[in-house]
């Protein structure tokens, strides 16, 4: 089984990726600061478009979530654009794996299907609702059974818009969307069921279909985030996915038939999160690139670079450590939508849970802390840094919000409606530190009756929720990164940097604030010699384009800058008489 891991790891991480030549190319040059914002719209679509090219992925690699299709996710290109992965993701993982097990039932969708995995479309999915979020299996748009076997597709109110999903014409492609909505029959609710719907033709909105678009993020590459309305929009019979009579009857059990239909989130929750580990790379290639740059006058009167400074390099170093760690992670929780010793699919789920609660962690100090080492520089999106950082928070809420998620996990264990594998090792750091959590959890559930539908357990346990989840995930992580042999140097740092974390909690437990920091600069000393091979090895080098890190790219964005003149000075009569 090591062995089958270590090779796995390898494939998705050492093999070269199919998007170096794409990063070179001049499609993925910064865009120039004179783009409209419907030219940079565009732009993202086109990357999103030779991305997906570039890996040219199988309907196997997607259904069955193949290590290539991981890769996909984690490439390397995701520092270059960010809105592209987003968009390749949701249209093979979400609308592509929803859509392609129905084309057997009905062939009309193959030639769909094969649009989206080609990106000659724009294909979403839409399931929550502005007033819903994720209590999405309450959600409000419905679709009514006609007479004549049409359906009546219909925002009844403003909180039922469809929120998020792109949905303009504004990108020039036509778009193709998997709408979840609720099934009336004869005016009985028979659950919510998946449509396909034709939103545009690239040019203008479908009749009855009307979107409001969000401005662009700050710092994101922008995508035509919307509001979606439906104005009783007629369907054919067709477009109710698996559109059989059989379709239309109540579900014995209306909770698995709705985790039925959404059943790809769980991976776009693992996989998109996986994301943020090239983000962190990069982060640590612009910074310490930076830093190795950047000189000041040393006690001796000669230039040093400012990576010697421990306040400087101890951020890239923990970052270094952590993108290693993670890199296990991911392989550790993805193998588990794959063993067939998993049957329950709340512990696949709690995987992705788990994972994305670490990771997103670990992506947000992580970049926050190595962007403060840029000085001004990091107050540009040009950095990189500052942009990955403002793109991709919006996934710790992509695919369900971390924290509703680790809520709703972390009170199912508590409760014991199923389990998550117990530590390798109970006597490790941080198995006890989560044995420890879940200890003290436990204990105040036993002093209101362990009601878990009670305001003593929201006001109590709820706050818990995600560090319970994190600290799982923190046992997990470590456990991955010695099965796949991670240099054990990297996972003593990784190690300390956790405890550092939960200072007060150690700290308690007999290891003293000063030891903490002992261990924390012998692991950091014994990583700072290899810094500049663990930077370079990272192998991000052709997607960072961040001007701080080289004179040549400063030079040119620079060269860039809006600029005013006076012209050349010439001295006046007066001075020249002086003269």
């Amino acid at each position: 089984m090591e062995s089958e891991y270590r090779a796995l790891y390898h494939e998705v991480w050492h093999t070269p990726s199919p998007t170096l030549e794409l990063a070179q190319s001049a499609l993925m040059k910064p865009a120039p600061l004179s783009m409209t914002l419907e030219e940079r719209t565009r732009l993202t679509y086109q990357r999103a478009r030779a991305l997906a090219h570039a890996y040219s992925l199988t309907l196997e690699d997607v259904l069955n979530t193949t290590p290539k299709f991981w890769k996909l996710h984690i490439d390397m290109l995701t520092a270059m654009d960010g809105g592209a992965i987003n968009l390749v993701s949701v249209a093979y993982n979400l609308f592509v794996g929803t859509v392609a097990p129905y084309v057997a039932s009905q062939p009309e969708l193959a030639p769909i299907v094969q649009q989206a995995m080609n990106f000659d479309i724009s294909a979403q999915f839409m399931l929550t609702e502005l007033g819903h979020g994720l209590d999405a299996r309450n959600l409000e748009t419905t679709a009514t059974l006609m007479p004549d076997n049409s359906f009546i597709l219909n925002t009844p109110s403003p909180a039922a818009a469809k929120c998020m999903p792109p949905n303009t014409p504004r990108h020039g492609l036509p778009t193709f969307a998997v709408v979840i909505a609720r099934l009336i029959v004869k005016g009985e609710d028979r659950g919510v069921r998946p449509f396909l719907v034709q939103m545009s033709d690239g040019v203008k909105m479908y009749p009855g279909i009307t979107a409001k678009v969000f401005p662009p993020r700050p710092g994101a590459n922008p995508i035509d985030h919307a509001l979606t309305y439906f104005d009783r929009v007629q369907l054919p019979f067709s477009a109710l996915l698996g559109g059989k009579q059989g379709r239309l009857e109540k579900s014995n059990n209306e909770r698995d038939n709705f985790l039925a239909t959404i059943h790809r989130m769980p991976a776009g929750t693992l996989f998109l999160a996986g994301g943020c580990i090239p983000l962190i790379k990069m982060a640590v290639y612009n910074s310490s690139k930076f830093s190795f740059r950047r000189h000041i006058l040393g006690h001796d009167g000669q230039p040093m670079p400012v990576i010697d400074f421990r306040t400087q390099h101890l951020p890239i170093l923990h970052a270094i450590a952590r993108a290693h760690v993670l890199q296990a992670f991911l392989i550790h929780a993805g193998m588990s939508f794959c063993d067939r010793n998993i049957t329950d699919p709340r512990v696949r789920h709690a995987f992705a849970t788990i994972f994305k609660a670490v990771t997103t962690h670990h992506f947000q100090t992580s970049l926050e802390s190595v962007n403060k080492g840029c000085g001004w520089h990091g107050y540009y999106d040009r950095n990189q840094i500052l942009q990955a950082d403002l793109e991709f928070r919006a996934v710790a809420t992509a695919e369900g919000d971390v924290r509703v998620l680790a809520i709703r996990l972390a009170s199912e264990l508590l409760i014991g409606r199923y389990q998550v594998p117990p530590p390798k090792n109970p006597n490790g750091a941080l198995a006890q530190h989560e044995a420890g959590l879940f200890a003290e959890a436990r204990v105040a559930m036993k002093l209101f009756g362990s009601r878990h539908r009670s305001e003593a357990f929201n006001r109590t346990i709820l706050p818990l929720a995600l560090p319970l989840v994190q600290a799982i995930g923190y046992r997990m992580a470590i456990e991955a990164a010695i099965e796949a042999g991670i240099d054990p140097k990297l996972r003593a740092l990784y190690q300390v940097g956790i405890i550092k974390e939960a200072s007060a909690w150690f700290a308690e437990y007999g290891l003293s604030r000063q030891k903490q920091r002992e261990m924390e600069a012998e692991a950091a000393d014994a990583v700072l010699p290899d810094l500049e091979r663990l930077v370079e090895e990272t192998g991000v080098e052709p997607y960072c384009t961040a001007p701080m890190t080289s004179d040549r790219l400063w030079n040119d964005y620079v060269g860039e800058f809006e600029t005013f003149s006076g012209g050349p000075a010439e001295a006046s009569q007066e001075l020249k008489a002086r003269l």
